[in-house]
């Protein structure tokens, strides 16, 4: 089993963050590693709403899908992820205001991985950590460049 989080500060307020968070679709565009993220039931989302994604693990294209199991509008969302190396994993985001107009955005995943790959369990959160990290710095320069959540725009390079 593994399990790890990550934070980091955004300049903008939970409010505006949350709606990037929930637009499943363009995670791509900001989350390392993943290919296509569709939400397969319709909005809103909420507990139940299932969503399919492909992503690459160690070179491998794999595919994953599983319902949002916790749900607090505007602060948190929680998947249920199965596939590919995971026998099951949840992640969860969640946006909390720390400051006029500024919000703290957390990462977190537990989980289990399939067979032999059990063995990096012990490494995972520190590769886990680095890679949300580098992921939710990606989020916020795309809202720091005024990108719309449901935007299909690329986010900028540094």
């Amino acid at each position: 089993m593994f399990a790890f989080q990550e934070s980091l500060e955004f300049d903008a307020p939970a409010s505006a963050v949350w709606r990037y968070l929930v637009a499943f679709e363009q995670v791509p565009l900001w989350e390392h590693g993943v290919l296509e993220v569709r939400q397969v039931t319709p909005d809103p989302v909420g507990i139940g709403t299932r969503v399919t994604a492909r992503r690459v693990y160690a070179g491998r294209e794999t595919r994953l899908e599983g319902p949002v199991v916790e749900f607090v509008d505007g602060r948190s969302a929680t998947i249920a992820l199965r596939g590919g190396p995971h026998v099951e994993s949840r992640v969860t985001y969640e946006v909390e205001p720390t400051a006029s107009g500024r919000s703290r955005v957390t990462y977190r995943a537990t989980g289990q991985l399939r067979g032999p790959l059990r063995l990096l369990d012990p490494i995972l959160p520190a590769v886990g950590r680095a890679e949300a990290r580098k992921n939710l710095v990606r989020l916020r320069r795309r809202i720091a460049a005024g990108i719309p959540p449901d935007a299909d725009m690329p986010t900028p390079d540094p």
